[in-house]
């Protein structure tokens, strides 16, 4: 949405006319959802109307200290927005939007965190900034719509907090600002240079590690310990025609089976499931098997037991609820798959695959770490061919010949 503000305006875009080298600043308030839901609406109003106002105001000082010809707020939408700056001069553009953003960072967002303080917002107020340049046509209506006004809004999505990224368009042309900013990878093909608070190199290429990753990839969800049985029984909701549920003991899976708490938010789901005639595969290690007897003394814990409960959990399971779980089967394999997954539809044209990786602990040092309290991964048809490797890697492990139905 345009918005045009007179306190930032120091020249008009006029409607119809073609600018080249306009640089946009998008800027937005990282944890606006955070900080609304633990402060009164109105003390997090104001303190995000402050920070449009700093942004705003600086932007205007220093437009008018290199006296650009162009300096427009075009959005706003209570924790962020889109700046466009145009001078006929390039150079006067590239001034004022990279001394815009840098005093902001360096200057003005310590402003709003005090002000902030005083007023006792509850958490801090933190802001990412991505700048780009592009030739747009401005129509003057309420929509402005350019790929580039795109990419730079994709890219401040992906900036860290409290960084500012320019584009490989906006450093070519950086000229004495380009040492602040180092090159710390691409997006969307694009080279992404980065200032740190810090002002220090190691300290951007690190803050875009975070964010990022290591490498352009497809993304993979990933949680930093088992989700809530809520939540697995939103994935087991979304389930057409098959389930699979891989591990060695599946114990969480049979006590949410045969839960006496109220809601049971996983035994519905998976009822519901077998209502709609879906099938649900169980499959665990049989407890007799030479696996067991090694993963027993290697965790030291008495596995066997452990699995047996859980048979004997899912048999009670469908004991009580009769022939709606017909199609809930229980199997047994004598290998260990070295991870645990919930699988979704294995066999359609887009899976869902919630998997865990094993965590094996040195066993000298007498770490243990529970299965809960590890990290998982929601793996979707955006993970490219992770996905068609672990429907593989699961279909092998369940195929007829490697398991036995027990129930």
């Amino acid at each position: 949405m345009v918005d045009h503000n007179p306190r930032v305006r120091t020249g008009a875009f006029l409607p119809g006319h073609v600018y080249e080298n306009v640089y946009l600043i998008v800027a937005d308030a990282s944890g606006y959802s955070t900080v609304v839901r633990h402060n009164p609406r109105d003390q997090a109003a104001r303190a995000f109307d402050l920070l449009r106002e700093r942004i705003v105001a600086r932007a205007g000082t220093v437009s008018a200290q290199f006296r650009c010809a162009r300096t427009q707020l075009w959005s706003w939408r209570g924790d962020g927005g889109i700046l466009a700056i145009h001078d006929e001069d390039e150079s006067v553009t590239r001034d004022v939007a990279l001394t815009t953003v840098r005093d902001v960072l360096r200057l003005d967002l310590d402003h709003v965190r005090a002000e902030s303080r005083r007023m006792g917002l509850d958490g801090e107020i933190r802001l990412r900034i991505a700048v780009h340049k592009s030739t747009i046509r401005y129509s003057g209506d309420a929509q402005i719509h350019s790929p580039d006004l795109n990419f730079a809004a994709h890219l401040e999505e992906t900036t860290p907090p409290d960084c500012v990224a320019i584009s490989e368009d906006v450093h070519r042309a950086a000229g004495r600002h380009a040492h602040t900013y180092t090159f710390v990878g691409t997006y969307e093909n694009r080279d992404i240079h980065l200032m740190a608070p810090s002002g220090e190199p190691t300290d951007a290429r690190r803050a875009w590690l975070a964010t990022t990753g290591l490498t352009p990839c497809q993304p993979v969800f990933a949680h930093p310990q088992r989700p809530s049985q809520q939540e697995k029984a939103r994935l087991v909701g979304v389930a057409r025609t098959d389930i699979v549920d891989l591990g060695t003991a599946l114990r969480t899976s049979a006590r949410y089976l045969v839960t006496t708490e109220r809601p049971a938010h996983y035994r519905d789901a998976v009822l519901d499931f077998l209502s709609r005639g879906g099938t649900y595969r169980c499959v665990l290690l049989d407890p007799s098997c030479p696996a067991t007897a090694t993963l027993s003394e290697y965790r030291q814990e008495d596995l066997a037991t452990k699995i047996r409960n859980s048979i004997t959990e899912l048999a009670q399971f469908k004991q009580r609820h009769g022939p709606i779980t017909d199609n809930l089967h229980v199997h047994q394999s004598r290998a260990f798959p070295g991870f645990a997954a919930t699988a979704i539809d294995l066999d359609s044209p887009d899976p869902l695959i919630l998997y865990m990786p094993y965590l094996m602990a040195t066993k000298s040092l007498n770490i243990h770490t529970e299965h809960a309290d590890s990290p998982h991964y929601l793996a979707t048809t955006t993970s490219g061919l992770l996905l068609t490797r672990l429907a593989d890697l699961i279909k092998s492990t369940i195929s007829p010949e490697s398991i036995e139905k027990i129930l």
